[in-house]
């Protein structure tokens, strides 16, 4: 199950025009109006006041695992052995190359994790000086998985759905995962707007439900690119491979409109929609799903995750 949210902070903007050349001085001079508009904007940004801002407002919620600090391509700091409590290092490091960083930056990417309420957030704060007329500077970005569906370390296909398979069965697991993600999105968002008082803060997106299923998982790194709409820290950093071949067909037969939140269309019963989801057949290049029996194939190790 995907929980994922971004909150939107806008600040003040001005519009890059181009630099008039020799048409645009004639059309002016016969009485025209050239255009110059490039579609772009910039804000005013300064790196350490985002950094500082950013992280007194996870420290007000007690997001302080920092996970990296990125500015363009270099990375700042980098929490490889997964050490809690660490976001004052990562902000220690970030003044040790501030002297050398100027306001105008390309990208600046701050990602911190936080396990609270049975979820665990990764949550990435990027900022732009330079984006398309319309988006916003500074984006935060929550993503959030329910931490008893993940795969622990070792842990084979046959123990993990022996272990989540209840799970699955409980609708109140994912109602309950559900309002504590919106509470949480809603904490982060009166952080910021306290940090950040100068900008305007909003959460223009909350959704809940399976990640896109995408081709084949070795690609979901290189597809992971921070600039997408779509990105999530969560799969960057976290990737899962429950959510690969076994997992889609898993999840998405759990999660069905009757079974999970009650209800398929209007005036059909959820056991109606539940009957339907156990009917139908979802088939992947890992195996086959067929009512509830997997074929797990040739997989019958350990999960990898790569850590």
């Amino acid at each position: 199950m995907k929980l994922y949210s971004t909150v939107r902070v806008d600040m003040k903007e001005h519009e890059i025009v181009r630099q008039p050349g020799v048409f645009a001085r004639l059309q002016r001079a016969f009485g025209g109006e050239p255009q110059l508009a490039t579609g772009r904007v910039r804000a005013a940004l300064e790196a350490a006041m985002l950094v500082d801002a950013q992280r007194r407002a996870l420290a007000e919620l007690g997001a302080t695992d920092a996970v990296a600090l990125v500015l363009d391509d270099l990375v700042l700091f980098e929490d490889r052995d997964r050490r809690p409590d660490d976001l004052g290092d990562l902000f220690l490091a970030f003044h040790e190359y501030a002297p050398a960083i100027d306001a105008d930056f390309r990208l600046l990417r701050l990602t911190v994790e936080h396990r609270e309420a049975g979820i665990h957030y990764v949550i990435e704060m990027q900022a732009r000086t330079e984006y398309a007329k319309g988006e916003s500077p500074v984006r935060v970005i929550v993503s959030g998985r329910i931490a008893a569906l993940e795969p622990a370390r070792g842990e084979t296909a046959d123990a993990y759905r022996a272990r989540v398979e209840p799970l699955l069965q409980d609708r109140g697991l994912f109602h309950v995962a559900q309002a504590s993600f919106d509470s949480f999105v809603a904490r982060i968002r009166d952080a910021l707007a306290r940090a950040l008082p100068d900008g305007q803060v909003s959460v223009p997106q909350i959704s809940v439900g399976l990640p896109p299923a995408r081709e084949p998982a070795r690609d979901r790194r290189r597809e992971q690119r921070p600039e997408d709409g779509d990105y999530d820290p969560h799969e960057a950093h976290y990737p899962n491979p429950m959510f690969g071949m076994l997992g889609l067909a898993m999840l998405g037969w759990a999660m069905a409109p009757g079974m999970l939140f009650g209800g398929g269309g209007a005036g059909e019963p959820a056991s109606a929609s539940a009957d339907a989801a156990d009917a139908a057949d979802a088939t992947d290049d890992g195996g086959a799903f067929d009512g509830g029996a997997f074929d797990a194939g040739a997989f019958d190790g350990d999960f990898d995750l790569g850590w």
